[in-house]
């Protein structure tokens, strides 16, 4: 039984480390992701701006809807900008899927939220790893009188504690502010796709049923003499030789 508490007791202090080092990283990433969300919400105001043009104009005549179209192609903030961006990179043989493209983007946004998802779960985790792990080497030094050694894992505790927290707490926010902008961007993309006219492929050339070019297309069929037509002239070819 000794044995078995011995290899807990080493195993879990051998974790104090890696735990320590993985919230010290999930804490700079946090910070990172914030930054971004920061950028994000500066440009908040081009991106509605950009996608009421766009419904604006999508609701409007035919020369409007096309307009529409060029200017979400061209777009370059937000998911206007990355649907324009999965449109380029669409093969240039075929007229480009609008709802593969809204498919893949709404993929991605799931992706992106994914991540603050899981810093969301992670982070108070491991705060609470590195909250528990020192508190074994604490009550051995309360046991043996060493308040030095109770007084430093007790800091370690209480600040990992503290930082997966907030770990947690941003993470969960950020996701939060996120997944409303993409839920009412996205919502304005599928109308605005919905109401576009459809791209033409850049391709003129007819591809026939065998999937061989289709050359004879725009030609006029050769004229193939009648049955009746064909007798006419045998007659009037033996009436001849008469």
């Amino acid at each position: 039984m000794d044995t078995l508490r011995n290899c807990l007791y080493l195993f879990s202090n051998a974790l104090l480390a890696p735990t320590l080092v993985i919230v010290i990283l999930l804490a700079g990433w946090t910070l990172v992701l914030f930054g971004g969300l920061l950028r994000e919400w500066l440009t908040r105001p081009a991106i509605r701006r950009t996608l009421l043009q766009l419904r604006n104009r999508a609701c409007a005549g035919e020369a409007e809807r096309e307009a529409a179209r060029h200017q979400l192609f061209s777009s370059k903030i937000g998911l206007p900008g990355r649907f324009a961006t999965m449109q380029r990179q669409w093969p240039r043989e075929a007229a480009p899927d609008y709802n593969k493209c809204l498919e893949d983007l709404e993929s991605e946004i799931a992706v992106s939220l994914s991540k603050l998802t899981w810093i969301t779960r992670i982070g108070p985790m491991l705060g609470l790893m590195g909250t528990l792990i020192p508190l074994g080497p604490a009550l051995t030094g309360l046991a043996s009188g060493d308040i030095a050694t109770l007084s430093s894992n007790l800091v370690v505790a209480f600040t990992t504690t503290v930082t997966g927290v907030f770990i947690g707490c941003a993470g969960f926010t950020m996701g939060l502010i996120r997944r409303n902008w993409y839920n009412r961007d996205i919502s304005d993309v599928e109308y605005i796709v919905a109401r576009l006219p459809p791209c033409q492929q850049t391709s003129t050339q007819h591809i026939g049923p065998e999937g061989l070019p289709d050359i004879s297309r725009g030609r006029k069929p050769p004229v193939v003499p009648s049955q009746g037509s064909s007798h006419g002239g045998a007659a009037e070819n033996s009436l001849a030789s008469v």
